[in-house]
C-alpha cells in the first residue's frame, strides 16, 4: 500500500515539521511507503524552507496566503490525484499539522483500511489533557441540515457516520476521483463536511476507525472579546459563520430554503452570545 499525505500550512513551522516528521516516521515502522504534499500558503516563518531539510519525499506547494485550508488542501488533493497513478498512491491521507499523532498511527489505520477497502476512513483525535475526543466523525443531530454531533470511537469496531472532522481521514484514490476532490470554493472550514457528504451521496461508505490517533485540543469560540470582534471572526474567511460557505454548503442540499438555515445559524450565534453575555454580567 503506498500512501500520499496532504497538508495545508501557514506560519505554523514547528508544529508542521513536527506533523512531517511523524507521518513519515509512523509509516516507515508500519512498512508503509509514503510521501507528503504540503501547500504552504504564502508562509513567512520558513516552513517551506526547513520542510526541505526534512525529507526528500515532502512536495512542496505555495501559495499567496489567500488560499486558506479549503484551497489549500483542494490544490494538494488535486497534485496528488494528478500524480497518483505515476507513483502508485492508494490512499490520499488528509493530515492537520496541528495534530501530535501517535508512533502507531499509520499501522493501526493500516490495518482497518485492509479489512475495509474502498472505504474512506476517519481517524479520531483527542484533547491532550482530559483525552476526550475533540475531532472526530460526525452524524446528524436536529433539524438543521449542518447540526452534527461528534461520534466517539469505539475501541475495536469500526463506525457508520454521515461525515467528518478533516484532521485526519484516509481517502481511497478511486473514492477522491468519484467524488470529485476537496471543493476549494471554501473560505476554510466546512470543506471536510461536505467532502464526507459527497461520499454519502456517492455511496461511499465513510468509517470511523476504532481509537484515537493522536492529540490535537478543540478550537474555542472567543469569549473575552466584543460582540462586534467575535462577529466578525464568526463571519470571517476562517470562521464558521462565514456567508459564501454556509450558502455553498446549503445550497447543495436545500436549494430553495438555504436563506432560512443560514438566518437560523446566525440567530442560533447571537443567542449563544447574548446568553454567555447575561451570564458573565452577573458574576461579581
Amino acid at each position: 500500500m503506498k500512501l500520499t499525505f496532504i497538508a495545508a500550512c501557514h506560519n505554523r513551522r514547528e508544529l508542521t515539521i513536527r506533523a512531517a516528521h511523524q507521518v513519515l516516521a509512523a509509516s516507515d515502522a508500519a512498512g508503509v511507503e509514503s510521501r507528503l504534499i504540503v501547500f504552504d500558503d504564502g508562509s513567512t516563518d520558513g516552513s517551506a524552507d526547513s520542510l526541505r531539510k526534512v525529507d526528500s519525499r515532502i512536495q512542496i506547494l505555495t501559495g499567496d496566503g489567500n488560499a486558506f485550508w479549503a484551497k489549500s488542501m483542494a490544490a494538494a488533493e488535486r497534485w496528488a490525484l494528478e500524480n497518483a497513478q505515476g507513483w502508485g498512491t492508494d490512499y490520499i491521507v488528509w493530515i492537520n499539522d496541528d495534530v501530535d499523532f501517535d508512533h502507531d498511527f499509520v499501522g493501526r489505520i493500516h490495518s482497518v483500511a485492509i479489512e475495509h477497502p474502498g472505504a474512506v476512513l476517519v481517524g479520531a483525535v483527542r484533547e491532550p489533557d482530559s483525552h476526550i475526543t475533540s475531532y472526530s466523525g460526525l452524524e446528524r443531530a436536529g433539524v438543521h441540515p449542518l447540526n452534527f454531533r461528534r461520534v466517539s470511537p469505539a475501541e475495536s469496531s469500526v463506525i457508520p457516520v454521515q461525515t467528518f472532522n478533516g484532521n485526519l481521514v484516509w481517502v481511497p484514490v478511486t473514492a477522491a476521483a468519484a467524488v470529485g476532490g476537496i471543493d476549494g470554493y471554501f473560505s476554510h472550514g466546512l470543506a471536510d463536511i461536505d467532502y464526507g457528504l459527497r461520499c454519502k451521496r456517492q455511496n461511499i461508505a465513510v468509517l470511523l476507525a476504532p481509537g484515537t490517533y493522536g492529540e490535537c485540543a478543540r478550537n474555542k469560540m472567543p469569549r473575552n472579546s466584543t460582540f462586534i470582534r467575535d462577529w466578525r471572526s464568526f463571519t470571517a474567511a476562517k470562521g464558521g459563520g462565514n456567508f459564501n460557505s454556509l450558502r455553498h454548503i446549503l445550497r447543495k442540499s436545500n436549494r430553495f430554503s438555504w436563506p432560512v438555515a443560514i438566518a437560523a445559524t446566525y440567530s442560533k450565534w447571537m443567542a449563544t452570545h447574548a446568553l454567555f453575555a447575561i451570564r458573565a454580567w452577573g458574576r461579581p
